[in-house]
């Protein structure tokens, strides 16, 4: 999972880590040092899932347990207070989380009753709280219980329901709530009518989401042809990219989006200042292009200019931006292709 500037792996014996910019700890390692390579972060063996945030991290236990880490400016952890975390921190002594995601200062929850909390910054209502004000620790919104998954994007959050039904809120200035305009929104709020939607992945200003035909969707701000329509004109609404029904998995990064087909294809779009599109070149791409030739990938995550993907061996490949280390390739240097982390297949 990529970051603003660091990255968390899990291996396949639930543990977790870490590598890449660690100046308020969001390694989670102990120190403010950042690391060029993978580090082990502790002894645990029982991580089950990751989410990482601007120089922050959360991620599950599988007790069902939430833990959190690094900056904490505004209350961001949900742990208490104003104070940064070196090393992992429980998140209240409930073992009853089943997903997290991380925004720009914020943090979005899914318990296992299907309740949905949020903490953390809100100054564009991305908390879904009805207003504008911080929370330092975790606070349920709403009353529905029938939450499946939530993302985050910089101050837009987005939320499945088990119905499929897609609700957005927060902030929308390039239209990216999908709601045919851009006006925030304080409080979750239903886009269009469909209830088949099977993911979603947001950013800065852009959103993508699958349906559970295979279709790919996208909205919101689009300078740089990020919503992968063949333009860089904005969208306010749900649009769909091309007409294959293809699309397993989706992921956003700053300006730019990846996609996975059903074939094991990996395919990218939009800005490629730093080679993030992983295509050999910094040539901003306007619609999905192909990125090699393998038929292997199974998942992909982005950060702010940096590209992970895992194949269906377990190996990990990065490429674009490294100025924190963030790719785990021992340097600081920018990769414009697909190169693999280390040698091994955990």
């Amino acid at each position: 999972m990529c970051g603003s500037d660091h990255t968390l792996a899990l291996q396949k014996d639930g543990s977790l880590w870490a590598w890449g910019g660690n100046d308020a700890g969001q390694l989670g390692l102990g120190d403010t040092k950042e690391r060029h390579v993978p580090a082990k972060g502790g002894s645990a063996s029982d991580w089950t899932s990751v989410a990482c945030g601007y120089e922050r991290t959360s991620a599950l236990q599988n007790d069902g347990s939430l833990w959190a880490w690094g900056l904490n400016y505004h209350g961001d952890l949900g742990v208490g207070g104003a104070r940064n975390r070196l090393n992992p921190t429980q998140v209240g002594s409930a073992s009853v989380w089943a997903a997290v995601a991380c925004g720009y200062g914020y943090s979005l929850t899914v318990k296992r009753d299907g309740t949905l909390w949020a903490w953390g910054s809100n100054d564009a209502g991305q908390l879904g709280l009805g207003d504008t004000r911080d929370r330092h620790a975790p606070a349920r919104v709403g009353s529905a219980g029938d939450w499946a998954a939530v993302t985050c994007g910089y101050q837009s959050s987005l939320g499945l329901k088990i119905d499929g039904s897609l609700w957005t809120w927060g902030y929308n200035g390039g239209g990216q709530l999908g709601l045919g305009d851009t006006r925030d929104r304080h409080t979750p709020t239903r886009v269009g009518g469909a209830s088949d939607w099977a993911a979603v992945a947001c950013d800065f200003t852009v959103t993508l989401g699958l349906q559970k035909d295979g279709s790919l969707w996208a909205w919101g701000g689009n300078g740089f042809g990020q919503l992968g329509l063949g333009d860089t004109r904005d969208r306010l609404a749900p649009t769909e990219v091309g007409t294959a029904n293809d699309w397993v998995a989706v992921a956003c990064g700053y300006d730019f989006g990846l996609a996975v087909k059903k074939d094991g294809s990996l395919w990218a779009w939009g800005h490629n200042y730093v080679g993030q599109l992983g295509l050999g070149d910094t040539t901003t791409r306007l619609t999905p292009t192909r990125v090699g030739t393998a038929n292997d990938w199974a998942s992909v995550s982005c950060g702010d200019g940096d590209t992970l993907a895992v194949r269906t061996n377990g190996t990990l490949w990065a490429w674009g931006f490294s100025g924190n280390g963030e790719l785990g390739l021992g340097d600081t240097k920018e990769r414009h292709a697909p190169t693999e982390v280390g040698s091994a297949s955990p």
